[in-house]
This record gives C-alpha cells, structure tokens and sequence, in this order.
C-alpha cells in the first residue's frame, strides 16, 4: 500500500462516527476503547506494520497527521501510546507469547500501554524501583508506578523494571522490560488532569508472577527497547502537534477574516497579520522537516528527539497566540474550544520526555568539528 492509498484509507477509517466518539470521550474524560478496535479492524495499525520489526514511517506520520486534526491531545496520544507499545514488541519480541500479543493489538483485539514513570524519577528510568526477580520457571514483578496512561483499559502493560539478580557491575546497566496482563495487578482510580482528558491515567500496583516468556528486554537491553518506542511515540506526537497547529491556524485564520476592530477585520492590522504569518511559516517548516524523515524512512532515536522537543514548543506559542487573537471568546469553554486546546499542547512538552530530557539526547548525539576549530584557532592565536 503506497502513501496515497493509506491516506485514503485513514481518511474513510476517521469518518464522522470517530470524530463523534472523540466529543463523547471529551466530555466523559474517558478513552473509547472501541476506538481502537476500529483502527485495528480497519488495518490501520496492520498496513502500517507490514514491514514487521520496524515501522512504515511515512505511514507513521500519516496517521499522526490524521490524529492531530481530531483536536483531542487525550485521543491522539492514547492512540500512539497503544501504537508505540506494538513499536517495542515488533521489534524486540521473540517469544511466540510477545509475538501473539503485538499480532492482537495490531488487530485491535488487545490494548497496550506502557508503565515507566514512577515517583522517585519521572523520566529517569534507570532509577526505577519496580523489581523484577527470578521466580520459580519465570519472574517475579514487583512495585508501583505512578502515571500509566490507558492502563484502565488496557490488556496488557509493558512494565519498565530493575533487575535485582543483575549484576551490579555491569555497564550495561539493570533495566528491563517485562509484559504483566492487566487481570494480575491492581489499576487505582484515573487521575483528575489538568487536560487530556479522555487519556485516562492511573497508578497501577503490581506484586505478581509472570512466565519467562513474558520478558521483552533483559538487562543490558531494556533501555534500548524503551527508547525504540519513545522514539516513535516522540516522532508521532511531532506529527500530531504539527497537524493541530495547521487546524487551529486555519481557524484563527478565519476568524481573522470575518471578525472586524477598529473599522477593519482583524487580518487587515498588520501586526496581527504579520504574528499569524510567522507562525504559519514555522508550523510549514515543521511539516517539511517531517516529511523529510518520512522520505528517508528511518526511525532515528535523536532525529525523534529533536523534532519532538521542537515541535511541542512551537505548539505551545501558536496555541497561546491563537488563543490571544481569540480574545475574550477563547476563555469561553462553552463557546470555542481554543482553551482546552491551548491545555491539552502543553502535555506535549512533558509526555514523551520533558524538554530538558530530550535537548540532553540530542546533545550527547552532537559531533564536534575539532578541524574546523583548530584551523579557525589558528588564524586568530
């Protein structure tokens, strides 16, 4: 299936019937697991992991792109959450147990998600204290995570852990990862959040026995694998934040041709007109650079990075600007969406990994010109 043809098929699958059950989830601030099971019935997930342990990535950011325009940070995110589970699986997989599961979740028949962030660390994973021990023929699981995201709904979680029989010398440190059925640990009650409302997160306790088949990433291996699907989580939301901001632009955009101050429509005063158009550009710029990603089709850990930290900051400054333009009717939850909208970009500067997180990946990728210094020192010693 080429670009054009998953294009058109998103653009069937995405009908009015989603964009209902998107407004439901808004209100109810809970996420339609039949959502994904029509993603998955349709072979949007199927069509996208054709290539097997490694993703389509054009097709990646056309899904990401059709997300985006829903409007809802809560349903486009728990879809590339659930997506980027199967990321870590197709890849890393290699029981027939792992192999069946992604096979369900890439039909829609089973929901993943991911349990990393706990109290003691946010994005420092490999402080986590959740432990996994030898246990038996398979292994013990051990703790409680703290902000896991469709764990309510989900089948399965993909638990980051510590390895307590590691050892402790190694380089390679004692991170892994182990898939836990949700039927086998506790799922507290979703958090009140500040937006993302149908993205229900919850605290999930664990203190229970799984098979060896179970596990997905030894130590040594299971920051790898956690990398591998937060670098296709960051480069979907990068996607979707850039479709978001080309929707609400479009709106303001509009309202700007419509809406009259001062004897003029709003886009007559330059000022406005000259933000707006600056805004534009940039948001083109994002689009470009993914589509370049896209053309290359590699999913690359710090290329992920850096447009997701970008991307998320840029989102921030259209939505806090398109909001301004909106004046008094953007504050107005009854009125415009543009609040909720304006909140809901903000997750994109923390989900996935917060700025400073992502500018370390991207700087500990960086290559020096030790050359070009050295003949530049030259001419001025």
């Amino acid at each position: 299936m080429n670009d054009p043809d998953y294009r058109a098929l998103l653009a069937e699958v995405f009908d009015d019937e989603i964009r209902r059950w998107t407004s439901e989830a808004e209100e109810a601030e809970s996420f339609p697991r039949k959502l994904l099971e029509r993603l998955g019935e349709q072979g949007v997930f199927e069509a996208k992991w054709a290539h097997g342990a490694t993703p389509d990535v054009p097709k990646l950011l056309e899904l990401a792109y059709q997300l985006g325009k829903l409007g809802s940070a809560g349903i486009s995110v728990g879809v590339s959450l659930h997506d980027s589970a199967i990321a870590i699986l197709q890849r890393f997989g290699r029981t027939e147990l792992l192999k069946s599961v992604a096979a369900q979740a890439i039909r829609g028949e089973a929901v993943l998600c991911l349990a990393a962030s706990e109290s003691s660390g946010g994005s420092d994973l490999q402080i986590v204290e959740t432990e996994v021990t030898t246990e038996l023929d398979g292994f013990r699981v051990r703790g409680r995570k703290k902000f896991v995201s469709l764990s309510p709904i989900a089948d399965y979680i993909l638990v980051v852990a510590r390895s307590v029989d590691h050892n402790a010398s190694s380089r390679h440190g004692n991170v892994v990862l182990i898939l836990v059925p949700t039927t086998q640990v506790t799922i507290e009650s979703p958090y009140r959040k500040v937006s993302a409302g149908p993205l229900d997160t919850a605290a999930v306790e664990m203190d229970t026995w799984v098979p060896a088949d179970n596990l997905i990433a030894r130590s040594g291996t299971g920051l790898a694998a956690v990398s591998w699907g937060l670098a296709h989580e960051r480069l979907s939301i990068a996607g979707q934040v850039a479709a978001s901001c080309n929707h609400v632009l479009g709106i303001t955009l509009a309202r700007m041709k419509s809406r009259t101050q001062f004897g003029q429509r709003l886009f007559d005063h330059q000022a406005l007109r000259f933000r707006v158009a600056d805004l534009q550009a940039r948001v083109d710029i994002l689009r470009y650079a993914l589509n370049g990603v896209a053309a290359e089709g590699k999913l690359d850990l710090r290329t992920a990075a850096a447009l997701k930290v970008s991307a998320a900051r840029l989102g921030e400054e259209v939505m806090s600007e398109c909001m301004h333009i909106f004046g008094g009717s953007g504050f107005l939850a009854d009125e415009t969406p543009i609040g909720r909208w304006w909140r809901d970009m903000k997750l994109a500067r923390v989900g996935g990994g917060t700025d400073e997180v992502l500018w370390e990946l991207v700087a500990n990728a960086m290559k020096p010109d030790h050359d070009g210094y050295e003949a530049l020192a030259r001419t001025i010693s």
